[in-house]
């Protein structure tokens, strides 16, 4: 089954909205020592619940420091990046548990270090509901999702996310599979199953896909 991956701005944002969501951003650096503080919290290590389970959160800063060193930008990417000579903000929605957003965010970070006059910016999913609510996938709160925006006007140019084409297919495919199964166990299983593939995906993909789609957006934008 062919499935659409893209969002609908569903509500535009404007200038005094992105000005006060962009204070409460933080850079690259600082949303790594917040993972890292947010893990060494005890009360944190006691969270049970799906978003805030740790086991994930740590998955995801050491999926996110093995492509700090290991991502490569291919050639064209490099030109391409290079060639921008508007400055602009890369505003990114994403949560420190994500798995999509551990193999994406440095992606998309490891792009605009490639130009100074590229900034990217984080924001938390759950702290910004009305931004997230604006750019709905296919109706849901999908993650990471990032938002170009020229730096002097803050106008909308663009914007990517959740994942590249060909895993997303796959994985609304596979959750529609999954939410037909009842057994609890077997569920796990599966669900578990699901999610090791996903990630075996970005690891055969290099980050190209990521870089190719983004890419396919700045050019229109």
């Amino acid at each position: 089954m062919k499935h659409v991956n893209y969002s609908v701005v569903e509500k535009p944002i404007g200038y005094e909205e992105y000005q006060a969501i962009l204070e409460k951003s933080v850079g690259y650096v600082e949303y790594h020592t917040l993972i890292e503080q947010l893990l060494s919290q005890s009360h944190y290590l006691s969270l049970k619940s799906v978003e805030n389970d740790t086991h994930d959160t740590r998955l995801s800063l050491i999926r996110m420091e093995r492509l700090d060193k290991t991502a490569r930008m291919t050639a064209h990417t490099r030109l391409q990046i290079a060639a921008i000579q508007t400055p602009l903000i890369w505003l990114t929605l994403t949560e420190v548990w994500c798995g999509d957003a551990a193999q994406i965010v440095p992606t998309i970070q490891k792009m605009a270090a490639l130009n100074d006059k590229i900034e990217h910016r984080l924001v938390f999913r759950d702290q910004h509901p009305e931004l997230m609510d604006a750019f709905l996938t296919n109706g849901t709160r999908s993650i990471p999702l990032t938002i170009i925006l020229e730096k002097k006007s803050l106008k909308l140019l663009g914007h990517w996310g959740p994942r590249p084409q060909e895993l997303q297919s796959f994985v609304l495919d596979n959750l529609q599979e999954l939410s037909k199964i009842k057994d609890e166990q077997e569920y796990k299983m599966r669900n578990t199953e699901f999610w090791t593939k996903v990630q075996r995906w970005y690891a055969k993909d290099k980050t190209y896909s990521t870089q190719k789609e983004f890419l396919e957006v700045l050019k229109k934008a």
